[in-house]
């Protein structure tokens, strides 16, 4: 969590610039559930990405053990439960660095999101916010993990678009 996977990433993302394949200066990071906390995860490690788009992510391991349905997931990625290695899930949440973000962030959330529960976007968003980090928080109502809502899932679609060209 946020160390060989994050340094995989990055080895993609500059093989891909390295190549010709890919304008490194307009680099941005996307992905839901698991990939919402790798999104959060890089822009707390790195300036390397011009926008970000969290979505649905864990940011502070401590909060999600104690409310996420899914009990023993955190436990088995980190190797221990919050009681035998308090310091490896303060380490390992992105919102322990959220102070470093200066990247432009997207973040999209279930409201009933029941796997990463809602408060994980709450968090990063408000210590982006209190940081003057360019951050937008969509929550959209009757959701869980995986949007349902035809409505709902056109308007995220457009809204990272919009994201995108905003901010690359």
């Amino acid at each position: 969590m946020g160390g060989n996977d994050f340094q995989d990433l990055l080895y993609g993302v500059d093989y891909l610039v390295d190549h010709g394949l890919v304008d490194g200066n307009r680099v941005a990071i996307a992905g839901g559930s698991y990939g919402g906390f790798m999104a959060a995860w890089a822009i707390t490690q790195t300036t390397r990405f011009k926008a970000a788009i969290m979505v649905a992510g864990v940011s502070d391991f401590h909060s999600f053990h104690a409310q996420s349905r899914i009990f023993d997931w955190d436990m088995r990625m980190l190797g221990g439960s919050p009681l035998e290695h308090p310091e490896l899930y303060r380490e390992r949440s992105a919102i322990t660095y959220a102070a470093r973000v200066k990247t432009p962030t997207l973040i999209i959330h279930g409201e009933n999101d029941q796997d990463v529960p809602i408060n994980q976007s709450h968090a990063f968003y408000r210590a982006l916010r209190e940081r003057n980090v360019p951050v937008e928080f969509v929550i959209y109502p009757r959701e869980s993990h995986s949007f349902i809502e035809r409505e709902h899932r056109k308007d995220c679609e457009e809204r990272i678009l919009s994201w995108f060209e905003r901010y690359l």
